[in-house]
């Protein structure tokens, strides 16, 4: 056992990552949004109102991954763990939720970002397809998220899965399952960024065409879903690689 200070120190650590990290990728996609928004407005200034609707859903959908680690770091902080006696592997595997967690949200929040700036750009050009647009924003925003998804499950299993070691567990065994905790959150975590970053892509390239072409909206919309369920593959490996390594 460590202590209560020493696991006070993890878990206050975990918590800031998660949200601190996450914060990031939200900033930057909500304010890309509103930006590309107020360009869309000094074009189309009669499509304000659908202008307005259509970035607010987006930063909505875009800020999902930061609430997914704001509500990491209050389970961190009010789960019940600050006065808690926890061995050193546990205390590891909370700061490792919160790792995951924060650097999971890093590229679905960015991918969401650009998703919704095109979306209100298109928009912009062609105010009649604002419905099918949007429409097609949330699709791809949830898409993008779904990496994040898969890390907020990495985060909780590391929570409410990982079991307390015994006192006279051996020292070499408690090292090989922290790297495997610290692991686990790296491969869901950094997993997680190049799949929301590319799904978001698709997604707005895709509105962007429907803007123009609009008479081939169904033909996209398939390349879309077709486009990135390949993309979002990788996170799905590096999720099966972070379960193993929990539960190994």
């Amino acid at each position: 056992m460590i202590s209560p200070e020493i696991a006070r120190a993890f878990i206050f650590m975990g918590a800031a990552i998660s949200t601190g990290l996450a914060s990031i990728g939200a900033g930057l996609g909500e304010g890309q949004i509103a930006g590309y928004t107020l360009k869309a407005m000094e074009r189309q200034p009669g499509a304000k109102d659908g202008l307005l609707r259509s970035m607010l859903i987006g930063q909505a959908l875009t800020e999902s991954g930061a609430i997914f680690a704001l509500v990491v770091s209050l389970l961190l902080i009010f789960g019940g763990y600050l006065n808690a006696t926890l061995d050193i592997v546990k205390a590891t595997a909370l700061l490792a939720s919160g790792i995951a967690m924060g650097i999971g949200s890093l590229g679905p929040s960015i991918g969401s970002g650009y998703a919704g700036s095109e979306s209100v750009e298109g928009i912009g050009r062609t105010p009649s397809q604002n419905l099918p647009i949007t429409t097609n924003m949330l699709i791809g925003q949830a898409l993008s998220q779904t990496s994040a998804i898969f890390a907020l499950v990495i985060s909780f299993l590391l929570i409410y899965t990982v079991p307390s070691m015994s006192e006279n567990q051996e020292a070499g065994y408690q090292v090989l399952r922290m790297f495997a905790y610290f692991g686990a959150a790296l491969s869901m975590g950094i997993g997680a960024i190049g799949p929301g970053v590319g799904v978001g892509y698709i997604s707005g390239q895709a509105s962007k065409m429907i803007a123009r072409y609009k008479e081939q909206q169904s033909l996209v919309m398939r390349t879309m879903f077709l486009s990135s369920a390949v993309a979002q593959s990788t996170a799905i490996y590096a999720l099966v690689v972070a379960l193993l390594l929990v539960f190994l």
